[in-house]
């Protein structure tokens, strides 16, 4: 290769590291915006955002990649686990649980014919969850339920990926149950060593509030409402940094397995 050619080859990687930077910097950051409240982070959407993951053309965004066994469901599986093999039988809610996604990705790993397994989400995820269960793509031993309270009493509450994006408080989540649960897990809770924070994630075509919670008052709101944490866990691939405030640092995703006291 001549001096010329190099200079030519030098020039057309630089052009292409160029365009690729310029990429990264215009596309549309995952995470947007920070706000102290939700109720401020739900003002700064556009109308046709309001409804968030309650709508129907948001059931579809990523359900493939939910079916599945992901890394931060090992924990979940061992404590699920543990718990079907003492006490043989149990009863589960699945706050948050979509169509029924961790029951089918738990399916062929666990013994869920002991556990009698509860999902109550929004209305749009539970129209489509019984949807999938009339056309036999869901299990029929699943049961769809409105409210929290219309699960009865259960054993265990299941939230992954729920605190994130629920607007109600932990307590209050409780108070709206017909009794408090003797066990809880809840995973991939967005935490940071701050104040709380919001910001606007995107979500397929939509943004919608993501809550980063303040890690030391989100563990004391746990302990208040009787619980003592038995095992946690941190998820290092969903720590996130929000692309137009990078000056208050990454999330971290933790996990929680707790016990009523």
């Amino acid at each position: 290769m001549n001096a010329r050619e190099a200079i030519k080859t030098s020039a057309y990687y630089a052009m292409g590291a160029a365009t690729r930077l310029r990429a990264l910097v215009d596309r549309e950051p995952n995470f947007s915006g920070a706000f102290p409240t939700l109720e401020l982070a739900q003002a700064a959407l556009p109308t046709d955002a309001s409804s968030g993951y309650d709508s129907d053309d948001m059931v579809e965004v990523g359900l493939g990649h939910m079916m599945g066994v992901l890394g931060w469901d090992y924990p979940v599986m061992f404590w699920l686990d543990r718990l079907i093999r003492e006490q043989h039988r149990i009863s589960l809610l699945d706050a948050g649980g979509h169509v029924g996604t961790k029951h089918h990705a738990f399916g062929p790993y666990l013994d869920l014919e002991r556990v009698d397994w509860a999902i109550w989400d929004l209305p749009a995820l539970l129209r489509a969850g019984k949807h999938a269960q009339d056309r036999g793509m869901v299990s029929k031993d699943i049961a769809f339920v409105e409210t929290l309270r219309d699960a009865g009493k259960v054993d265990l509450l299941l939230a992954s990926g729920l605190f994130q994006y629920i607007d109600i408080s932990f307590k209050t989540l409780l108070d709206r149950m017909a009794e408090r649960p003797r066990w809880v897990m809840l995973n991939k809770v967005a935490t940071r060593h701050d104040t709380d924070i919001v910001t606007l994630q995107l979500i397929g075509k939509k943004r919608v509030p993501y809550q980063i919670r303040d890690r030391k008052k989100f563990e004391g709101e746990l302990k208040a409402a009787g619980y003592v944490i038995r095992d946690s866990w941190t998820i290092t691939g969903l720590s996130h940094r929000i692309g137009t405030h990078p000056w208050l640092g990454e999330s971290e995703s933790k996990g929680y397995f707790l016990e009523r006291v």
